[in-house]
């Protein structure tokens, strides 16, 4: 039986969403005529030119496929579910991680630089929840990614933008391991 790609379109749907409605709203803080990407832009994963230069916009992720969307871990793509170079090999200048409070912005190619340095690409493992700093392959696709942790992005530069309505939730983010 081939896979199930329900979940993989809800995933990309939910970025979209982001992408198209939150993202543009708090980037008009500092650029109030972004330029969406053509198709072809998006295949080098690039979603808008802004005056900062092009970015590419992430959802918040979920560790899991049952677990919930956290910023607590980040995940990175070295390589895509086609088997090509991943987003870290992108040609955009940004990377805009969504989190609840706003996004953060971190350069691509200071990003890749430091998910090299952190990660052991030599090191499969079988299980999402393995993945800190290790690579993963999810099932019947090519990809290869691993994650790290938010907090690692401290040691690049980066610029957040607060989303201004945003209201501060009750419950902490929780994950069940690590």
């Amino acid at each position: 039986m081939g896979k199930d790609w329900s979940q993989d379109k809800r995933a990309w749907k939910m970025g979209q969403d982001v992408e198209s409605s939150r993202f543009r709203r708090v980037l008009s803080f500092i650029d109030p005529n972004p330029r969406e990407a053509s198709r072809e832009e998006q295949f080098e994963h690039i979603d808008y030119h802004t005056i900062i230069g092009t970015v590419d916009v992430k959802a918040m992720k979920r560790v899991t496929r049952s677990g919930k969307r956290q910023t607590r871990f980040l995940w990175v793509e070295f390589r895509n579910v086609a088997g090509m170079n991943g987003w870290l090999y992108g040609k955009q200048d940004w990377m805009a991680f969504e989190k609840r409070d706003g996004f953060l912005f971190v350069r691509r190619e200071d990003l890749k630089k430091l998910a090299i340095e952190l990660c052991d690409t030599e090191t499969y493992v079988d299980n999402a929840r393995d993945a800190l700093y290790k690579v993963y392959s999810r099932k019947d696709a090519d990809d290869v990614i691993a994650m790290i942790k938010y907090s690692d992005l401290e040691r690049i530069p980066s610029l957040f933008i607060k989303d201004p309505d945003y209201e501060e939730e009750s419950e902490e983010e929780s994950t069940p391991f690590l």
